[in-house]
């Protein structure tokens, strides 16, 4: 029997309704927007619907309008609306409606080892990391010659 291959959308609503039902979910990372803190292919994550008032700092994973389902950080939720960015990102998405978000990050696995709420890297991220957003990019490049030499 060769297995059967399901296009992502179908695949992803699925995955959608599980988390609704109260499922918690593992999902490998794809993209590279989360980095530096999570690396597509390398980390996964723990989804969860939401069982509790979103906050700045938290993992979201939400579905656009145009269908695409997207992780990112929550950085802000004012009166039923929500603005999110990538680790990786100085351009802030925003408003959305609040409920385009089905589920949170409860935990990730990050370079072999578990992050979650209370770890230093979780926290940095989710609070310090938030609040650099337009030196992100300079802060990565230094970091990256720092840690690889001079280019």
């Amino acid at each position: 029997m060769s297995p059967r291959i399901l296009p992502a959308s179908v695949l992803m609503s699925e995955y959608e309704a599980l988390l609704l039902q109260g499922a918690e979910l593992p999902l490998v990372i794809s993209g590279g927007s989360m980095l530096p803190f999570l690396a597509p292919g390398r980390d996964s994550v723990m989804l969860k619907s939401p069982d509790r008032p979103l906050r700045r700092g938290d993992i979201v994973f939400y579905r656009r309008k145009n269908g695409a389902y997207i992780l990112h950080r929550l950085m802000r939720v004012r009166n039923g609306r929500c603005w999110m960015v990538g680790d990786a990102q100085t351009v802030v998405e925003g408003p959305l409606d609040i409920d385009c978000i089905f589920a949170y990050v409860t935990a990730a696995q990050r370079k072999g080892k578990v992050e979650k709420p209370g770890t230093f890297w979780w926290d940095f991220f989710a609070h310090t990391w938030l609040r650099v957003i337009p030196m992100r990019h300079v802060i990565l490049k230094i970091y990256g010659r720092v840690m690889h030499g001079h280019r």
